[in-house]
């Protein structure tokens, strides 16, 4: 009788250091504990077909003033280029006269306010864009539905991409401010639709979230995916 005690603590000690080292790292490859996690937080998904996980609670008109930006950069660095055009001048260092400069010199002038237009202009589309208005979890969990602003201001457009390849390099919960998210220095946070994506979408903190730590863990990742 004593035998058979000592038999089942040996293999109870066994069993339970095999788990240990189970949940445990391994090079950089993923946690175990964290593959258990994933799988209840994707049970809240389990039998619905549509469940929202973030909205930013704003109208779809929310980016409108945007073209507006866009075009007064762009406006402003257009008359920036003409007037380095045509009044570009250089000092003579003899005489000290003032003269036109040379066209090449004008011409390279007016070329980088252009850029410099086209990227502020740009830039300010391409973010909105990104900006996501509400995001919601469908199929069950297997696939993600992105809903991001128009760059015309007037409504979103809608993207699907599966749930398994997204990614955040970002922590979205915090313990700090009323819903959990609050961030110091920053009012947002990214998320990556899969591997090979360059641009991360946006997502505003001040926005609401479903289950915040259940986000972190379904797309936060340590060691970020290779892109391949």
């Amino acid at each position: 009788m004593i035998l058979g005690t000592s038999i089942k603590k040996i293999l109870f000690d066994y069993r339970s250091l095999l788990l240990r080292r189970r949940y445990q790292h391994v090079g950089s490859g993923p946690i175990q504990m964290d593959n258990v996690q994933k799988r209840k937080a994707l049970a809240q998904f389990k039998d619905k077909a549509v469940v929202t996980v973030y909205d930013r609670q704003s109208s779809r008109t929310h980016f409108r003033w945007g073209p507006w930006v866009a075009g007064g950069q762009m406006l402003m660095w257009i008359n920036f280029a003409d007037f380095y055009w045509r009044y570009s001048m250089d000092k003579d260092e003899e005489t000290g006269e003032l003269h036109v400069s040379p066209a090449w010199k004008r011409a390279c002038t007016a070329a980088i306010a252009l850029v410099a237009g086209l990227a502020v202009g740009g830039g300010v589309l391409h973010y909105i864009s990104r900006c996501v208005a509400r995001m919601q979890v469908i199929d069950g969990g297997q696939m993600v539905r992105l809903e991001t602003y128009r760059i015309s201001g007037r409504g979103t457009k809608t993207k699907v991409v599966p749930l398994a390849g997204m990614f955040s390099r970002d922590r979205l919960y915090t313990g700090e401010g009323p819903n959990g998210v609050t961030k110091p220095k920053s009012s947002q946070y990214s998320i990556y639709a899969s591997r090979q994506s360059s641009y991360a979408y946006i997502m505003s903190r001040s926005g609401s979230f479903r289950d915040p730590k259940a986000f972190d863990i379904l797309f936060h990742r340590a060691i970020v995916p290779d892109k391949r």
